[in-house]
């Protein structure tokens, strides 16, 4: 439903006071005007700046400044219209503000009228739990962001060449979804005001300018997908389970019955390769890979954390389709399994997350990684959360050589020229992390006395490294043991 829509049916419910978390208050502002309109009321502003402001005129209404004034004004006036108060959640834990508020309410509950608060999020004290209607405020549709498009090439004041098929409009619409409208806009100009054109090189650019937006809020990140299933050595089960799976975002899976995959959980050994599947995946399905780091949602102040939760949800929500990466998630919801210090925290954080990740309908596919078992909830790990849970192990020996030749021509060297079987003898029990690290080590050496790289370089370097699998044997064997029976092995 149209968030307008939404708003006049609740004003026709008769509810009196609406809080709309968000924080676009000049959108929101804009979709209440319309709403006015519709209804043929007038649209109020209040905040403790300017008082009580009538919308179109830009009136204000005298001696209305302070929030104890507004609110006498409303719980006295008879005329119907919009209120919006845009600084009154500062004050809703004073008890004479929440007094106020309450009896003003009393006055629209039979009448073709509503106040609406607007703030990022809303702390109720308990006397107005039940009054105020919270409505979150979704961020743009492709509708508006075309309009933000338009109205950002317009507001530069010479004319702006718009060089895009609808397809590459499309695309470009795509790109900017997960902005506010403010932020969608600003995109806009910045990359149209060298050449006054908008042009498919320009979706790159409105890409990268939303990674940094993102990274600014410290909740998600727009991670650079370079990496295709092609550098993933092995796993061959696990990439055949994506491939099917690779179409299955669009109508033509929608018409055939299939339901969006909700995402899987990756476990194993540390370094064999779980995030690298991860970046691979969104690659492979052309879609973007938003990082989730679960330490960031924690907050000190009560309700904070629920609330950044529900942002980052919203977020990703808005940009999907979409790859949902969480690295190391046992690490982020420890505290749900264990008596916790912190109050619940952890398990109401815990509770949000997996009631999303069984009920949402939207096309976000959730890859979550894991070293521990022991750390998860067993409820995350039931059928029904995700689609499926696979166990990488320790490459074999087909695996091995693959990873290699990857990282060798990589880096500019022919696998060819190296005695690839001695490698692979040498590097058992190494993971692919491992490898990596062992020729990266061969390289320093190799530089250092103005050599070639050689296969004795690299066999030093695996020589000297005591791998996981020997520093940790008893985890990987409890691990595997774990795994045996409830997962499904990646090759």
């Amino acid at each position: 439903m149209k968030v307008s829509h939404e708003i006049i049916t609740l004003i026709r419910s008769r509810y009196p006071l609406v809080g709309v978390a968000t924080y676009e208050e000049n959108r929101l502002e804009r979709i209440l005007a319309e709403v006015a309109a519709e209804l043929g009321v007038s649209l109020w502003t209040w905040d403790n700046h300017s008082g009580l402001v009538h919308h179109e005129t830009g009136n204000p209404m005298y001696n209305t400044a302070r929030a104890d004034q507004v609110l006498y004004h409303l719980k006295r006036t008879d005329e119907d219209g919009l209120y919006l108060l845009k600084d009154l959640h500062h004050q809703l834990k004073d008890p004479t503000i929440e007094r106020g508020l309450r009896t003003a309410a009393a006055n629209f509950k039979t009448r073709n009228r509503s106040i609406f608060l607007v703030a990022p999020s809303f702390d109720l004290p308990e006397g107005l739990e039940k009054e105020i209607m919270v409505l979150p405020l979704a961020l743009p549709d492709p509708e508006e962001l075309k309009d933000a498009v338009y109205n950002a090439a317009s507001s530069i004041g010479r004319t702006v060449k718009i060089k895009m098929t609808r397809e590459e409009m499309s695309q470009l619409l795509n790109a900017l979804r997960g902005l506010t409208l403010e932020e969608a806009e600003r995109a806009v100009v910045q990359v149209v005001l060298d050449d006054r054109t908008l042009s498919p090189e320009d979706i790159r650019k409105v890409l990268n300018l939303k990674q940094e937006t993102l990274m600014k809020s410290g909740l998600l990140e727009y991670v650079p997908t370079d990496e295709s299933l092609d550098d993933v050595a092995g796993m061959a089960k696990l990439k055949t389970w994506l491939g099917r799976r690779r179409s299955a975002f669009g109508p033509r899976a929608k018409d055939f019955g299939l339901e969006t995959p909700k995402g899987m959980l990756l476990l194993g050994v540390q370094g064999c390769g779980k995030s690298l599947c991860a970046k691979a995946v969104a690659r492979e399905w052309a879609l973007p890979l938003i990082r989730l780091d679960p330490g960031t949602l924690y907050d000190k102040y009560v309700g904070e954390s629920e609330r950044r939760l529900r942002q980052a949800i919203t977020t990703t929500e808005a940009m999907a389709p979409a790859v949902l990466w969480i690295d190391e998630i046992e690490k982020g919801l420890a505290g749900a399994t264990t008596s916790s210090v912190d109050g619940g925290l952890s398990r109401r954080l815990f509770a949000t997350f997996i009631s999303w990740l069984q009920e949402k309908t939207s096309p976000v596919f959730v890859v979550a990684t894991a070293n521990d078992i022991s750390a998860l909830p067993p409820e995350l790990i039931r059928k029904g959360r995700f689609d499926e849970i696979f166990f990488i192990d320790l490459p074999g020996r087909e695996a091995r050589q693959a990873i290699f030749t990857i990282h060798l021509e990589r880096r500019g060297w022919q696998s060819g020229e190296f005695d690839l079987d001695a490698l692979v003898d040498a590097s058992e029990g190494f993971s692919g992390a491992e490898i990596e690290q062992s020729i990266v080590g061969a390289l320093y050496s190799a530089f250092s006395t103005d050599g070639r790289l050689s296969t004795e370089h690299v066999l030093e370097e695996l020589s000297a490294t005591r791998p996981l699998s020997v520093t940790m044997a008893e985890q990987i064997d409890a691990l595997r043991a774990w795994a045996s029976e409830r997962t499904v092995p990646a090759d």
